[in-house]
């Protein structure tokens, strides 16, 4: 029984000492483009139309390489996440919404890499936890007396209420590309795509209509290695 133990704490130090000796940290900076979207359920009103946004992300990039194909990576950024409403009944086609939504993400995914010494290529997968840090809103919306349907442009903060769930969560997947410019510098582009599984809406008592944000980023950044 001694032998045994014996042996498995000198197989087990043999491979934490070949991962120490790949291990390596590294630490950038990156931002991007991001392309946004809305789900929801069937049960909201049928004469809202929902399309997607772009807008733009920024924040540090983390990583720890156990070995020369396997590291963890995690990101802090702040990304906007925004979609577009119309109206598409007919007397009221120029009434639109556009939520402006901005988040700090933090996802954390393992890294598997391919390739050579210095292009390298990624698969990415992982999870992630979100606040929703502002919401602002703009369009056009309307106002009618008895003879004539009249439009007014908006464009403003929007306060929170209890209806709105700041916090978010759910899995982030994606590709990417790192090659090293010098010994201590790569360049890094990846596209990776963001799936929430906690609804932006709590609800009503009456009615449930859950709303999720899918986010696609396409990201260049630039990271040094210790």
């Amino acid at each position: 029984m001694y032998k045994k133990t014996l042996r498995v704490l000198i197989v087990v130090l043999l491979c934490w000492t070949a991962l120490e000796a790949n291990a390596q940290w590294s630490l950038g900076l990156r931002g991007g483009w991001t392309y946004n979207n809305v789900t929801r359920s069937n049960s909201g009103r049928i004469d809202e139309t929902f399309s997607s946004q772009s807008g733009f992300e920024a924040g540090l990039q983390a990583s720890y390489s156990f070995t020369q194909w396997f590291a963890l990576r995690a990101d802090l950024c702040y990304m906007q996440r925004s979609h577009r409403m119309d109206r598409n009944l007919n007397y009221l086609e120029p009434v639109f919404t556009k939520y402006c939504n901005s988040y700090l993400m933090l996802p954390v995914m393992a890294d598997f890499s391919f390739g050579g010494e210095k292009l390298r290529g990624h698969a990415l997968l992982g999870g992630y936890a979100g606040y929703w840090l502002q919401a602002r809103v703009k369009g056009q919306t309307y106002w009618m007396t008895d003879y004539y349907v009249y439009f007014n442009d908006f464009d403003e903060n929007r306060e929170f209420n209890k209806e709105d769930r700041r916090f978010t969560a759910g899995l982030v997947g994606g590709v990417g590309l790192s090659y090293d410019i010098a010994a201590h510098w790569s360049l890094n582009l990846d596209a990776l795509y963001y799936y929430d599984l906690v609804s932006f809406r709590k609800g009503y008592e009456h009615l449930s209509d859950p709303r999720y944000l899918n986010t696609l980023t396409v990201n260049l950044g630039v990271s040094y290695k210790f």
